[in-house]
């Protein structure tokens, strides 16, 4: 399910670079991603945390080691709500217009 959470955690390049990389494996483990990414480990786990709270990936325990992957589902769940979004049948507004200053006029200044 895609909420605002989910949105908060793509904002941020790293954590996108971190999709990134799980999408061209089928697992990782921290220590893996902190190696592609050259980041220390307290700085990738917060990143860990937002996007497993935000349901974009999923961490499996085996014995000590967390192994990560991304919960492909929600990935799937945002691409379907922005080419929603991008539909011409769901868009409210199809064109829109320059504001003045767009167009070369000059903005009233502030009394």
């Amino acid at each position: 399910m895609v909420t605002g959470r989910t949105f908060e955690a793509l904002a941020h390049e790293r954590r996108r670079q971190v999709l990134r990389i799980l999408r061209t494996h089928d697992q990782l483990s921290a220590g893996e991603i902190a190696a592609h990414l050259s980041i220390s480990r307290p700085t990738l786990s917060g990143h860990l945390n937002v996007l497993k709270d935000a349901d974009l990936i999923v961490g499996e325990r085996d014995g000590t080691t967390i192994w990560y992957r991304l919960n492909t589902s929600v990935m799937e769940d945002v691409l379907y709500l922005v080419f929603d979004l991008m539909s011409k049948e769901h868009t409210a507004v199809t064109r829109v217009e320059p504001l003045p200053c767009d167009r070369g006029a000059s903005v009233p200044e502030a009394v």
